[in-house]
């Protein structure tokens, strides 16, 4: 498997972006090792777009197009672990019933307000941002936000798997320490450079994602790739709301 191959499955596989015609390799192998490149240029996207946009129409209808952004330039791939964490984690039954209901491809009540709210927080953070007429600011919240979201999937597969053969198990099979210490130094550095409002996002994304990981591992006994892909989104708009609070 060349280097190529490789950025070019994990961008086919955690985007919609065109990737060429060419064949992808047919497992996670190694993908893992590229989702900080992934969360970089997803966020460089979302804060260009929602910047430009800022140009012709007023703040809010920016931060509606930068999330819409978001969504089409992912494919929504993470919504469907809001969806199916909102539906299953906060039910009083068992840990083998809650884990039938996120398997569920129907859209339950909770499921449904998980996915406005979690929309909700980034159309308004982006609206914020976008508001402040920074365009630094703008786009270097939204690459932290993409980047810090996706190295969190690391501290994720930390956890023990609690549904065997899922996706977030073929994710730990296929990964590497070296990838995750190459993860780590990446978001790293990118938070430094950032100066304050980086290494304070950084806190947000740590202290969010283990929240939310340790509550399912308290209800599920493990983390399934429902929960990778909620822990993503979640630390999407936590980012967000932290450069917030930075004007």
């Amino acid at each position: 498997m060349t280097v190529i191959t490789a950025i070019r499955s994990a961008f086919g596989f955690l985007t919609r972006l065109p990737v060429g015609p060419w064949p992808l390799q047919n497992d996670l192998n190694g993908i893992s090792a590229w989702l900080p490149l992934v969360g970089i240029v997803v966020g460089g996207l979302v804060g260009g777009l929602t910047f430009i946009s800022s140009l012709l129409f007023p703040p809010l209808l920016c931060g509606v197009i930068g999330c819409a952004c978001w969504v089409a330039v992912t494919g929504g791939l993470h919504l469907d672990g809001v969806a199916d964490c909102g539906d299953g984690l906060p039910v009083e039954v068992t840990r083998e019933r809650r884990l039938e209901i996120m398997k569920d491809s129907r859209l339950g009540t909770f499921g449904g307000t998980a996915l406005f709210f979690n929309l909700a927080f980034k159309a308004a953070a982006l609206t914020v941002l976008a508001a402040s007429g920074s365009w630094l600011l703008l786009l270097t919240a939204c690459i932290l936000a993409g980047l810090l979201a996706r190295s969190q999937i690391f501290i994720a597969m930390r956890f023990p798997g609690a549904r065997p053969g899922g996706m977030g198990e073929a994710f730990r099979q296929g990964t590497r320490p070296v990838h995750a210490l190459i993860a780590a130094a990446v978001t790293l550095g990118a938070c430094v450079l950032a100066g304050w409002s980086g290494l304070y996002a950084l806190g947000a994304a740590l202290a969010a994602s283990l929240a939310l990981l340790l509550y399912a591992r308290r209800r599920l006994g493990g983390v399934t790739g429902d929960v990778f892909g909620c822990t993503v989104e979640c630390t999407e708009w936590i980012v967000l709301l932290t450069f917030c609070t930075a004007l």
